[in-house]
């Protein structure tokens, strides 16, 4: 089958939303949105007001609006949290690792578990050292010159999540243990769930969408843990992630205000379709919300 559907301008963009029965006020003002935000990004919020090829009686171009405005400033809030526990993630194993294995041991593959592809780390490392505009990489390269690596808290701030994210699941059992036990976790499931944040981590910055979404990545929750007493109904859905950062910000940043501004964000859009991000209906007067 052939692709043969021809680019559509942007009059012809709102002239096919309108003549699917989409109830429009301001013509003008849906085609600023197509212009700033494009048709096909703006057509996955179509889905909830449709039915098949037509939108439902009385679907209104402010319900999408407002569906892909809720989403955006969940996005943001997710970011802000994710951040959080990226960076005390990142400043734990940076202490583990340093204290162990001294400032370069990073750079001998034998710190890691021999799955570890510690090869393909440091061409990682080496291009971002490259890529690099900070001014201490620059100050370091000129003041030690007979050193051929950064120590690891000047490397560790070079890596993405995702990196570090491998290397934790990379480093020794005790190192694992220490970090997790921060956030009241084991390590196994630990591991999972810095995978599972890198993953929505990176939908995040690149502006995907969170709403509705079945999420690639799924991360393992413990059983039968009094540290653990939140009811997830799945695994595969934004609910279980927003639970995890949660749980993880009550160990770092108690007195954060995250939880208040996340339920803001839905407060402000109270017709928003809780269901399709697997939150359960009752969700505010459960652990760890209410």
């Amino acid at each position: 089958m052939r692709y043969d559907k021809p680019p559509l301008t942007y009059e012809d963009q709102y002239d096919l939303i309108a003549s699917r029965g989409l109830q429009v006020e301001d013509r003008l003002r849906v085609i600023r949105w197509l212009k700033r935000v494009s048709y096909y990004r703006l057509s996955a919020y179509f889905l909830p007001f449709k039915n098949g090829e037509t939108f439902r009686n009385g679907a209104t171009f402010d319900h999408i609006a407002g569906l892909y405005n809720f989403d955006r400033k969940l996005r943001l809030v997710v970011l802000d949290a994710i951040e959080r526990v990226e960076v005390s993630v990142r400043t734990c194993l940076t202490y583990e690792l340093a204290h162990k294995y001294g400032p370069f041991g990073y750079s001998n593959p034998a710190t890691f578990s021999a799955q570890f592809n510690h090869a393909g780390f440091m061409d990682d490392l080496r291009y971002a050292i490259d890529d690099s505009s900070e001014t201490f990489v620059a100050f370091y390269g000129r003041k030690y010159t007979s050193e051929e690596h950064l120590p690891i808290w000047m490397a560790s701030e070079l890596l993405s999540f995702g990196v570090i994210s491998r290397l934790y699941r990379a480093s020794t059992p005790d190192i694992k243990k220490k970090i997790a036990h921060r956030f009241d976790i084991q390590d196994q499931q630990f591991a999972s769930w810095l995978h599972a944040m890198s993953y929505a981590r990176n939908l995040c910055a690149h502006h995907s969408r969170l709403w509705n979404r079945e999420l690639a990545i799924k991360p393992s929750l413990p059983r039968n843990s009094k540290a653990w007493p939140y009811t997830v109904p799945t695994t595969d859905r934004l609910y279980c992630v927003l639970v995890i950062l949660q749980h993880c910000l009550m160990r770092i940043a108690p007195r954060c205000s995250w939880k208040a501004r996340l339920l803001g964000v839905f407060d402000a859009h109270p017709g928003v379709e809780i269901a399709a991000m697997g939150i359960p209906n009752d969700w505010r007067n459960m652990s760890p919300w209410a």
